[in-house]
Order: C-alpha cells, then structure tokens, then sequence
C-alpha cells in the first residue's frame, strides 16, 4: 500500500516532532507540504524533508499532493483550522486541545458526521506504556472491583514562561494536559461519568493562566478518578495508584508498577461484627493476616515514552487510513473528554475564559 502524503500545519515545538516521528515510518507516511506563519519555521522543514512550504495556508490546503494534514497551530484557532482542512476534502488529524468553547465541541460534532472518516483526534498519550499495562491488569480482575484510581502529572516544579502562561492564548495546565490525563481517567471508568468537580488554582504564575488542577470524576460504575496536574508539586506522588477490593497496584515512576493482592482462589470466611464493646487485648479486626501475593512487574516496552506514543498514534493512524481498522481514539471519547473540561471550566469562574 502507497504512503500517505502528509502535510503538517503549524510547525512550532510539537507541531516538528509530529512530523519528525511520522516521517520516520517510512513505508507509512511521506512528508510533502509544511506550513506556519513564520518562514524560518518553513525554511527548515524544507530543508530538511525537501518538501513544499507555505506561510499561506490556503495554499497547504490547495495542494494537490496532501492528503493528511496534522494541524498543531495554537490552541485557539484548532477548530477553525480543522473545519478548513475538512472542507478542502483532507483527512485531518488535530492536535489537543481538540477544542476551546463549548460551541466548537458542536461545530466538531457535526463536522465528524459531514465528513465520516476524515477527522482524528491526537490523544497520543492513551498509548503510554505504563498506561496500557495498568489498564491490563485493572482489567485482568486481580485486583477484584477496581474502587479508586489516582492519576498524578506532576512536572518539575517551575513557571511557565511561553503563551501558555496566558489564558488568552489558550494556556493553562488543564487545556494542555487535561485532555490526555482525563482520557486516561476515562479508560477506567469505561463509561458515563455522573460527577464532576474541579478545582483549578494558579501558583507562583508569571501570567493568569491555571498551574495545579485538581480533578474528581465518579463514573456510573462507581469508580471514582483522582487526577492532579500540576507544576507546583516539589515532591511528585506516583504516576498511578489503583485500589481494587482484592488489592492494590502503584506505579510511582511508569518504570515499575508494584502489585499487592490476593490470589483467585482465597476466598473470605465467614465472619460477624460484634456490638458488644471491644476487649482490652483489642480485637477490632477479622483478616489481619492474609495471603498477599506481592508482585512487581517492570513496564514494557523499556523504552522513551515520548516517543512511542508518536509511533503508535502514526502507526495505528495508518491502519485506519489504508486498512480500514477502527482508530483507537474514538472520536467519542475525544467529544467526552472535552466536555468534562469544559464543566471545570465553568465550576472556576474567577479564571476568564470566553466561554
């Protein structure tokens, strides 16, 4: 099967290693056509891939040779920018935040039903290796109901200094961040989310836009996500914490993911709780001494995650476009997960988003 003739869209610090990790599948992808507004950002992309280069994107989307275009222009302009490329019969695969109102979710909605099987979302993170095998073993049951989840991003404690310390650009951790880690939050709880509560607070900001995110969401089936973005963490908690009724599972690192649980054949005796008041010896407690199984797996691939996730997205992405096999970033998902941001945007009113 032919390569897919990619053009990128917005050629700025992510927008490059998009093309960069694409490119390099070299039987999948071809990049043909780059632009941005400023010209040393074409210059080089040219350069390098001996491709055409535009700061017009008229003239992108007028180009023949493109079939694909990867938009990561800025955060405010990802909609009107998708809607362009769609028109202009390209299969689009657009950068998070996938949206910024809550009239573009709509906007991208009916988009998605005028122009089935053009449109992508690059939740790229979903693929995180770490990620995939926590869900593997939530999933498993060796950790029986799954009860609690807590998700932390922690990233070195420090100050934005770049437009996404600015909500008038679109900055803030959770338009940057949010997506990705509430997608995570969202492959547990595998359904309707029935409450949500944020709390966005900005620390020792050099601009006005948010910097620690807090985040609950309890899911229909009972599963209750914490999730914690943040930069003013000094001392950052575990990637991923997991709390099952048969056990329980912490990745502090998304190096090595440490197991406590009880094999499938113990089952609970039988056992009463007393009224009566508790002897002096104590005798609070039934089970204090179980048979736990401790386990502690290492993530695999051993590999760099930043990466990977670039090289599953282009691959699977692929597959989709050539092989008619179903992306595993639903568009859905996409749509829901904007939502959930969108409703903590609006519990943090003192942060002045245009709604």
């Amino acid at each position: 099967m032919s390569a897919i003739k990619l053009g990128a869209w917005g050629l700025g610090r992510i927008g490059f290693v998009h093309v960069k990790h694409f490119a390099a599948q070299t039987d999948m992808y071809e990049v043909v056509a780059g632009c941005d507004v400023e010209q040393p950002k074409v210059d080089r992309l040219v350069a390098e891939y001996g491709c055409a280069g535009y700061t017009n994107a008229e003239d992108l989307l007028a180009d023949p040779n493109v079939q694909l275009v990867i938009i990561a222009t800025r955060s405010l302009t990802h909609v009107a920018n998708a809607l362009q490329a769609l028109a202009a019969g390209k299969a689009v695969l657009l950068e998070k935040p996938i949206a910024m109102f809550c009239c573009e979710i709509e906007q991208l909605r009916q988009a998605d039903r005028n122009y089935p099987g053009k449109l992508f979302f690059l939740h790229n993170h979903r693929f995180e290796p770490a990620m995939q095998q926590i869900l593997g073993i939530a999933r498993s049951g060796i950790l029986g109901d799954i009860i609690q989840v807590k998700l932390c991003r922690h990233h070195a404690f420090s100050r934005r200094a770049d437009w996404q310390a600015y909500l008038r650009y679109g900055g803030g951790q959770l338009n940057n961040w949010g997506s990705h880690i509430i997608d995570h939050a969202m492959q547990f709880i595998g359904g309707p989310v029935k409450d949500i509560w944020g709390n966005l607070k900005a620390v020792n900001t050099i601009a006005d836009a948010e910097t620690h995110v807090k985040i609950v969401l309890t899911g229909e089936n009972g599963i209750v996500v914490d999730v914690e973005i943040s930069n003013n963490v000094a001392l950052p908690g575990a990637f991923c914490t997991v709390y099952g009724s048969r056990g329980s599972l912490i990745c502090p690192d998304q190096k090595q993911i440490r197991l406590r649980y009880l094999g499938p054949d113990f089952e609970f005796c039988g056992a009463t709780a007393s009224t009566d008041s508790p002897p002096l010896n104590g005798g609070h407690w039934s089970d204090m001494d179980l048979p736990w199984r401790d386990e502690t797996q290492m993530v695999e691939p051993d590999t760099n995650m930043w990466v990977y996730v670039e090289i599953e997205t282009a691959q699977h992405l692929y597959r989709t476009l050539r092989e008619g096999v179903p992306f595993p970033i639903a568009n859905a998902d996409a749509f829901e997960v904007i939502r959930i941001i969108q409703v903590v945007k609006y519990q943090n009113p003192e942060f002045k988003w245009d709604f």
